[in-house]
């Protein structure tokens, strides 16, 4: 889950910014950054937050409880902040705290909805497994 969201927000991101719509639109700059790039900074993102998920798992009961969903909400939103795009794409002057509220706090409109369904579509893959 937290891969594809990553990547989803990373094109949806790069087409407002581009074209002021939602769309798709993959983050690139000629000879630097390119789709392998994006899948591999989703990746590292992803791992980062995954033992902390696991811990969670082992922690909570099944199903999966509210404290469960909570903190996959929670690396949703990590994931979402430290994988792609690289803000290179938008521009090379960026500090840390630019990125964080540019391209992430005012894309709020993107990211909580991106959130909200990667949380429904966990619980709703976790009750499909558990019935099986």
């Amino acid at each position: 889950m937290l891969l594809p969201t990553s990547i989803t927000f990373a094109c949806v991101l790069t087409a407002q910014l581009q074209t002021e719509h939602l769309g798709w639109a993959w983050p690139s700059i000629p000879y630097d950054y390119t789709r392998g790039d994006v899948w591999i900074h989703a990746l590292l993102a992803s791992l980062v937050v995954i033992p902390v998920l696991v811990l969670c798992r082992r922690a909570g009961a099944r199903p999966p409880s509210r404290w469960q969903n909570l903190a996959f909400a929670v690396a949703t939103l990590v994931v979402i902040r430290l994988g792609p795009p690289d803000a290179q794409v938008f521009g090379t002057t960026w500090t840390a705290w630019e990125i964080t509220a540019g391209l992430f706090l005012l894309q709020w409109p993107i990211v909580v909805p991106l959130t909200v369904a990667s949380v429904m579509l966990r619980r709703l893959l976790g009750r499909w497994v558990d019935r099986q």
